[in-house]
């Protein structure tokens, strides 16, 4: 063989191992079966995107008993800006959920791919240098579907994310819905036009003129053409609800965020208002691990329903048992009649007690639905005991009672402790709105107010120095005048806590809110 015919071999060889290197490289690392041993986690996969010019990284966990005779849906989980491929197994702790959930039967085994989104907010650049989501569609979805047994449609495939991949989780189901069906954004990381405008010219410059375009510039042209294509605030409103009815959402984000929560319940308006259907919740909670991993344990059930084909429950069936460990008796004060739920050892005990009012919007039996209440509080009752006053919060209303003069009545005739930090208020729907207007007129007589779906109206004065806590349901007719007070009550740094919950405007809805807030009642119940 002459040296032109060796140097023409061995110049193609180099070309043809340069070609096939990544992929086999892949393959190399892939978890597969190995004597019926299943290697569940691999980490940091590389492969070569053709369309990015460059090698990419994926982590993948597998189910326990992996097999290629079985088909499994796939859940893509995104990390955060400044994260990788890793954060959901090394800090998210993911496969312990993922473990307990499959153990219980709760959810079927599934496969969870953790892709490196490094900080392209999953999306192409609008000047074309780098087009990470046609990478994620064109190339990194296929190959998934090549090397594992996935199901593959866009009914079996989920993506997840926090922060900047909880935008990803967001915008790659809601502009690829022949791809991906579910869309669960956590703590999502992006702007309204007004928190955008507002930016600091150094974050603008680094986070979102590089990709939405109008780096260096200020005011209403960083709200560019491309910009508005990807931003929910502009493609959810100028759409039709019906173009996102294939898209099942969940969206999830903390009470203590410090700008987010605003971007977020500013979202969740607008789909209330074009009557797209989603998931709404807000739990107690910051920008971190802790939060994102307890978000999964609704997250998982609500994705395996998806997947199922069934209709996510519209709230919890709440039971309630009529055992309370108190008695009820009834006093009339100022035309009015108070039950009252004294503590079990009221009669023998000789100390004085807190008091919780509670100001109730009735649905149906006022008798029986403050016997629910009580039990509901009972073992709250138990370690902490407290004498309930519950008003009939429509008569107090019409009639524009003096909060004082009840107060008053309570203290002399039952043994009260009578400082204002040793009462504590919670009153539903119009009960809430009562109770509300007791705590900005009267700030010396009640320490703490709970609201739950409160009639609030257009709140204009929010108290100084209280504790509120705002608790509504995703679906109430109140959300808005709820959420207001919430934006108030940061705004002014006043201490609260805000909840939005799976639910209606029902009173099974109400029963599940105070149960849940009863570690927040003991602690405002001073003893």
């Amino acid at each position: 063989m002459n040296k032109i015919i060796k140097k023409f071999i061995f110049k193609y060889a180099i070309i043809l191992f340069l070609i096939i290197l990544p992929f086999s490289a892949c393959k190399e690392n892939h978890p597969e079966p190995v004597n019926n041993n299943i290697v569940r986690y691999g980490a940091s996969i590389s492969f070569h995107s053709k369309i990015l010019n460059r090698s990419l990284q994926y982590s993948v966990y597998l189910p326990e008993k992996y097999s290629r005779d079985k088909k499994y849906a796939t859940v893509y989980l995104l990390h955060g800006y400044g994260g990788n491929e890793t954060d959901w197994m090394k800090d998210g702790k993911i496969d312990l959920i993922i473990n307990n959930f499959e153990q219980k039967g709760l959810i079927d085994p599934m496969i969870y791919i953790m892709p490196q989104g490094d900080n392209s907010y999953y999306v192409n650049k609008s000047d074309g240098s780098s087009d990470y989501m046609r990478m994620f569609t064109e190339e990194l979805v296929p190959l998934i579907d090549s090397l594992y047994s996935t199901i593959k449609d866009r009914d079996h495939r989920a993506v997840v994310g926090f922060s900047m991949g909880g935008y990803g989780a967001l915008i790659l189901p809601t502009k690829n819905p022949n791809l991906f069906s579910v869309s669960v954004p956590l703590s999502m990381s992006f702007r309204t036009d007004e928190q955008y405008l507002l930016e600091s010219q150094s974050v603008f410059d680094i986070q979102w003129g590089p990709i939405f375009g109008g780096k260096g510039s200020s005011g209403n042209a960083r709200l560019t053409d491309y910009y508005k294509q990807f931003t929910p605030f502009h493609f959810f409103n100028d759409n039709s609800s019906s173009s996102f009815d294939s898209i099942h959402y969940f969206i999830d984000c903390g009470d203590d965020e410090e700008s987010l929560s605003i971007t977020n319940n500013a979202m969740h308006s607008i789909l209330r208002s074009k009557n797209i259907q989603h998931e709404y919740r807000v739990r107690n909670g910051a920008h971190n691990w802790d939060y994102w991993r307890s978000a999964m344990f609704e997250v998982l059930p609500f994705i395996q329903s998806c997947f199922a084909g069934k209709t996510y429950p519209k709230e919890a069936n709440f039971i309630t048992s009529e055992v309370f460990s108190g008695n009820m008796v009834q006093q009339t004060t100022s035309g009015i009649t108070l039950n009252i739920c004294l503590p079990k050892n009221y009669l023998t005990s000789g100390i004085s007690y807190p008091t919780l009012f509670y100001f109730h919007s009735i649905y149906n039996d006022r008798f029986l639905e403050t016997k629910e209440i009580a039990s509901v509080l009972d073992s709250l009752q138990k370690v902490k005991p407290f004498i309930l006053v519950e008003m009939n919060a429509s008569q107090i209303d019409s009639m524009h009672l003096n909060f004082k003069n009840i107060t008053t009545f309570i203290d002399q005739t039952y043994r009260t402790k009578t400082n204002n930090y040793n009462r504590t208020g919670i009153g539903n729907k119009i009960g809430g709105k009562v109770l509300y207007d007791y705590s900005v007129n009267y700030p010396e007589l009640i320490n703490s107010a709970f609201l739950f779906d409160a009639t609030l109206g257009n709140v204009i004065s929010p108290p100084v120095s209280k504790f509120l806590y705002l608790d509504c349901t995703d679906e109430g007719v109140n959300y808005d005048s709820m959420q207001s007070l919430y934006s108030q009550c940061r705004d002014r740094s006043i201490p609260y806590e805000f909840r939005v919950r799976n639910g209606m405007d029902t009173y099974n809805s109400f029963l599940q809110g105070v149960y849940s807030s009863i570690i927040s009642i003991d602690l405002t119940l001073k003893n």
